[in-house]
This record gives C-alpha cells, sequence and structure tokens, in this order.
C-alpha cells in the first residue's frame, strides 16, 4: 500500500492522463467524421492522436492499478462498504450543519437517511467496478483502432471507414464512461 502523499500524486496524474486520453479521444472522434464520407486528409495526424489515446489510457490504467490497493483498502472497504463508517461520517456531518445552523441562527436541514446513504455508497463501489470493465474494453479498442489504422490506408477505399469510425467512439465512450464515474466516485470519497 502508497503512503497517502503518493497515493494521492498518483491520483492526480491518474485524473490528468484520463483527462488528457478524453480529451485525444473525441478528437480523434471528430477527424475520423471524414473518414465515414470517404475523405482521408490527415492521416498521419489520425494515426499518431490514435497512439496518443491508447498511449494516454495505458498511462491512466498504470497509475490507477498501483493505486489501486490503497483505494480497495483505504476507501472501499474501510468507507464505501463499511456501515459504521458511513453512519459516524453522516452523524458527524449532521453535527457539524446543527452546530453552523444554530451559530448562523438559521434552520438546520433535515440530514439524509443513513440507511439511504449506505445504499448509495454501496451503489458507488459498484459503479467503480463497472468502469474498470468498461476501461479494460475501451483498452482493448484502442489497440485494435491503432492496428487498423497502421495497416490501412483510406484511399484504398472507404469500406471499413464505418467500422474505424465505430472502434473510435466506443474508444471515446467508454473514457467519456470512465471520467464520469471516476469524478463521481472520487466525490464521495478520494485517496
Amino acid at each position: 500500500m502508497l503512503e497517502d502523499s503518493a497515493a494521492r500524486w498518483l491520483l492526480v496524474a491518474h485524473t490528468a492522463l484520463g483527462v488528457a486520453a478524453v480529451g485525444a479521444a473525441t478528437h480523434l472522434v471528430l477527424w475520423l467524421r471524414r473518414y465515414v464520407r470517404g475523405e482521408s486528409g490527415r492521416r498521419r495526424a489520425v494515426v499518431r492522436f490514435a497512439w496518443l489515446v491508447l498511449a494516454l489510457q495505458l498511462g491512466a490504467m498504470v497509475c490507477g492499478a498501483v493505486m489501486y490497493p490503497t483505494y480497495k483498502v483505504e476507501v472501499r472497504t474501510a468507507y464505501l462498504e463499511n456501515a459504521q463508517a458511513l453512519i459516524a461520517t453522516q452523524e458527524a456531518r449532521a453535527k457539524a450543519i446543527a452546530h453552523l445552523a444554530e451559530r448562523e441562527g438559521v434552520a438546520s436541514t433535515e440530514p439524509t437517511a443513513t440507511m439511504e446513504l449506505v445504499r448509495r455508497a454501496a451503489l458507488a463501489a459498484r459503479w467503480f467496478d463497472v468502469k474498470e470493465h468498461w476501461v479494460a474494453l475501451g483498452a482493448f479498442v484502442a489497440a485494435a483502432l491503432v492496428l487498423v489504422l497502421s495497416l490501412w490506408d483510406p484511399r484504398e477505399g472507404s469500406a471499413i471507414g464505418t467500422i474505424v469510425v465505430g472502434l473510435a467512439t466506443v474508444s471515446c465512450g467508454t473514457l467519456w464512461l470512465a471520467a464520469i464515474i471516476g469524478v463521481l466516485t472520487a466525490s464521495w470519497r478520494a485517496v
């Protein structure tokens, strides 16, 4: 397991690589749209972007894999899947809100139902697992896209142009899904 500071820096690197991968994949899909119409401009740039998407995605995956044992112990097991920790956190939060409301002279908000909070935390942990599976699938799709783009010249015919755009869209979609679920999971509790 990593020290807290190392895990936090890895989380920052993981996030930066993930954001860059989402941007590069989105850019690649936009450039590849013309392949469906039979146009073949910027082939070298398209191949370079496909390699960049794959490299950024693999870099983010490596950072996430190195950080995962720390996440598993300190966040998931200790917090997201631990009803007692969730209840204690909820009670401390409700107490702090009541204290602030009393100090400011405003009405305190009603705390969320504890069981609903426990259910949401368990759901966040499950969505994190879903994200990991989709990211692995997306990495294979990105590798397939690099292979196809490296071997196929769109000037020879656009018969597989739609497939290439489809691969790029699936790769991009898995990265967007991972980014959204990652942000939502980290908003519950980060490393």
